[in-house]
């Protein structure tokens, strides 16, 4: 083989030329050349390939970033911190969310806690309910359960009595506060100081006709409902939760969070039975202020006007559901008074009102004594009077004097009324009317007759 450089003749096997050492053999130069070449190919892929794979963890720790909220971050060397952060905002949510599960409890639970600071409160009259606020065995109650006392009986969900002092009340608003010293001792319910909106689901308590330790669930189905019914109701909850006779003052429970949001007041029924709660918050300063101040005895007694002080006995109350369990003698038991008839009589007329507004008899059903002259011709007028558009408005109802036999007794009163009949024509009517009123069974006053005079 001749060197092309140098004309000097090589082996055939020889690489480079002895004469110039110029390469003799291109082609095996070549091979090598192009396997360098491939080698550092090679080297530049595979680095390529690290630096592909290096981007895409991080951006696979960057997408957890952005679902737990967290911005990608601008520049970084190596994947630990990301991660670490990121599952510690999982974390962070996972126990945030367990944090509002333990809030939320089962409505079991709620009501085998509240029920034992429910009351049942026991009168002459009748029966109510309540349950314990604040601290230092306070509860609270409507003030229509307890008018006209100044001591009471209550009773747990257990059955054991104890006396309460009636230390706080109103004649506006229709709420009223206990005081028992057997209760000091005993951790009371919470209440909620926000509104509740519409959609919230409750529980009720208390002692509906009677039947003591009742519980029923529903939900808060309106707001700000505000009524006049001898007492001033505003912003009341409507609630579907079921409540009746005997639940007035019970406790009103957010369903998930245990407290108290309302005082169950008023009950309607249309079709379904639905009821009015007393928001909490409402009248909360209100209770406040007898805890800090109480009432004397003179003060609560000079509200209504029956000043007699009550002591509970097996002998004039029933211990079960307080219907017709009476004897004649013990019928007889219950009796007349001047003011509690007045005031009877003041708060039909407001109920009649409502009964003529909303074209409901059931409104005034239950104050007027079953299968009475009074019942059945009211019952027939206000279905007569259904759906004509009339309207009443009534300006005055002044009790004219007060009569009291034995088995009954008779209440004159002057009313005045304006009235658009269903022709729109305006008339304005001053009538004096006579009540005949009866005491049932349970000591409640019932209109059988109503007389009136033009």
């Amino acid at each position: 083989m001749y060197c092309s450089k140098c004309g000097v003749k090589n082996n055939d096997k020889a690489n480079f030329c002895a004469g110039c050492g110029e390469s003799v053999n291109p082609t095996k130069n070549g091979v090598k050349s192009i396997l360098i070449a491939g080698i550092i190919f090679f080297l530049i892929a595979l680095g390529g390939v690290g630096y592909g794979f290096k981007e895409l963890v991080f951006t696979e720790k960057e997408v957890v970033g952005e679902v737990e909220g967290e911005s990608p971050p601008i520049e970084t060397t190596t994947a630990s911190p990301v991660t670490a952060k990121a599952k510690a905002k999982v974390k962070e949510k996972e126990t945030e969310t367990e944090k509002v599960k333990e809030k939320e409890k089962d409505k079991t639970q709620v009501i085998q806690e509240t029920m034992p600071k429910v009351f049942t409160i026991l009168t002459e009259e009748g029966q109510g309910s309540g349950f314990l606020y604040g601290n230092g065995g306070h509860i609270v109650t409507n003030a229509h359960v307890v008018a006209g006392y100044t001591n009471v009986i209550i009773r747990n969900s257990a059955g054991k009595e104890a006396e309460a002092q009636v230390i706080g009340i109103s004649d506006r608003s229709d709420v009223a506060l206990l005081l028992s010293k057997e209760y000091a001792q005993v951790k009371p319910l919470i209440t909620e100081a926000e509104d509740s909106i519409i959609g919230t689901e409750v529980i009720a308590l208390g002692s509906p006709q009677g039947f003591e330790n009742s519980a029923s669930i529903g939900y808060l189905t309106g707001i700000n409902r505000d009524m006049e019914l001898g007492f001033v109701y505003e912003h009341l909850y409507q609630i579907d939760a079921q409540i009746d006779k005997g639940s007035s003052g019970g406790p009103l429970i957010d369903a998930k969070t245990g407290k108290v949001i309302g005082i169950n007041s008023l009950i309607y029924k249309e079709n379904n039975l639905f009821g009015f709660s007393i928001p909490m918050n409402s009248v909360a300063g209100l209770v406040d202020s007898w805890i800090s101040n109480p009432m004397s005895g003179q003060q609560v007694a000079s509200l209504f006007g029956v000043y007699e002080e009550y002591t509970y006995s097996e002998e004039n109350v029933s211990d079960e559901t307080y219907e017709d369990d009476y004897t004649e003698d013990e019928w007889n038991y219950f009796t007349f008074e001047t003011d509690s008839l007045a005031n009877f009589i003041i708060s039909f007329r407001e109920y009649y009102e409502m009964a003529l507004d909303a074209e409901d008899f059931y409104w005034i059903s239950d104050m007027l004594q079953p299968d009475s002259i009074a019942y059945n011709d009211l019952e027939i007028y206000i279905q007569d009077i259904a759906g004509q558009g009339m309207t009443f408005d009534f300006t005055s109802n002044t009790i004219t004097g007060v009569e009291m036999y034995d088995d009954y007794a008779l209440v004159s009163t002057n009313e005045e009324f304006d009235f658009i009949n269903a022709a729109g024509e305006y008339m304005y009517y001053n009538r004096n009317k006579v009540y005949t009123v009866i005491i049932d069974s349970s000591g409640y006053y019932q209109i059988k007759n109503i007389e009136i005079y033009d």
